[in-house]
């Protein structure tokens, strides 16, 4: 019996208001392509509420649905998020860590 692929989620908090966008990505290997990842990021701040003075900066995380494995990184300011270079690197980053996790466990998740 096959499990069903829940696939992994892009969040991106606003920390100003707690504001937050998901999308959810049921093939996340497209994640290592760095357009791919740069215009997920920018399509997660598209669809945010933006404070023009933003004091308290971004959360971006990713999270593997199938076990809930989650992590995230901070970035204090949105020009960060909105370079593509930095962000395709970020989200590469979040998803590395997170099949690490799901490297000790004995099932096949998201079909890697």
């Amino acid at each position: 019996m096959t499990a069903e692929n829940k696939g992994y989620s892009l969040t991106l908090l606003n920390r100003d208001n707690n504001e937050k966008v998901e999308k959810v990505y049921l093939k996340p290997m497209a994640f290592y392509v760095p357009e791919f990842a740069s215009g997920a990021v920018e399509q997660l701040i598209n669809e945010l509420s933006l404070t023009s003075e933003n004091k308290k900066g971004f959360l971006l995380t990713v999270t593997n649905n199938n076990n809930g494995v989650a992590v995230d990184k901070d970035f204090s300011a949105l020009e960060g998020l909105k370079d593509k270079t930095t962000s395709a690197e970020a989200v590469k980053e979040l998803v590395n860590i997170v099949r690490g996790y799901d490297a000790d466990e004995e099932t096949n998740v998201c079909g890697w």
